[in-house]
């Protein structure tokens, strides 16, 4: 009797859900800090998923643009 646990569609499943919800947050939290808004990325990340996050750093760090400025 093998006791190795079968990597089967269930379990596919519920790694790219905790992966998705984990890359929304991430998202979300990593676009506040450079001066973007929260929800609008987090939505970004629920439809391309972990792609949200090298994609956010394409644009302009909001932050740093205000404190050379003022």
């Amino acid at each position: 009797m093998s006791t190795n646990v079968a990597f089967d569609a269930n379990i596919l499943f519920a790694l790219l859900t905790v992966i998705a919800i984990a890359s929304m947050y991430l998202a979300g939290r990593m676009a506040e800090r450079r001066g973007r808004r929260f929800a609008a990325w987090a939505w970004i990340a629920a439809f391309i998923g972990p792609l949200a996050l090298p994609l956010l750093f394409l644009f302009p760090n909001m932050h740093r643009k205000n404190a050379a400025q003022g």
